[in-house]
């Protein structure tokens, strides 16, 4: 949808493809797009129209965040964080995250996040990529 209503601007006549990727927790979205082809570059008036397409469709197509309590995003967080085979193979080593993840709450959208100490470099990355997708589930109440 986003690459059509593209195409019908000509200052997008440089575009050839978008890729779109989410969840992505950012002010008013939870996905994003990116330029293909052409060495990844387009006009900053071309961006500009890219940006305002997106934002007209994230305002048209949004789910919103569900409320929850702090329990149960902590759950789904822990759910995701048991079946992901990286941080199974890290919890092990570690003893689990529940002594060393800390819980909380922002003032912005998303409107909390948790954290989690650990040298294991490519285990915090996944674990940050769960968080960043519960966050654009689950809204704390």
């Amino acid at each position: 949808m986003m690459l059509a209503a593209a195409r019908q601007h000509v200052e997008c006549n440089d575009l050839e493809d978008l890729f779109i990727f989410g969840p992505a927790p950012r002010r008013d979205a939870n996905w994003g797009f990116g330029i293909a082809g052409r060495e990844n570059k387009v006009s900053v008036a071309c961006f500009k129209r890219l940006d305002q397409i997106a934002r007209d469709l994230q305002q048209r197509y949004e789910l919103h965040p569900v409320q929850a309590c702090r329990r149960d995003i902590e759950a789904r967080v822990w759910s995701l964080v048991h079946d992901h085979p990286t941080l199974a193979a890290s919890l092990s080593r570690e003893g689990g995250p529940y002594e060393i993840a800390t819980f909380k709450p922002l003032n912005e959208r998303p409107n909390w996040t948790m954290e989690w100490a650990t040298d294991d470099q490519s285990a915090k990355a996944a674990f940050d990529r769960i968080v960043r997708s519960v966050q654009t589930q689950l809204e704390l109440k």
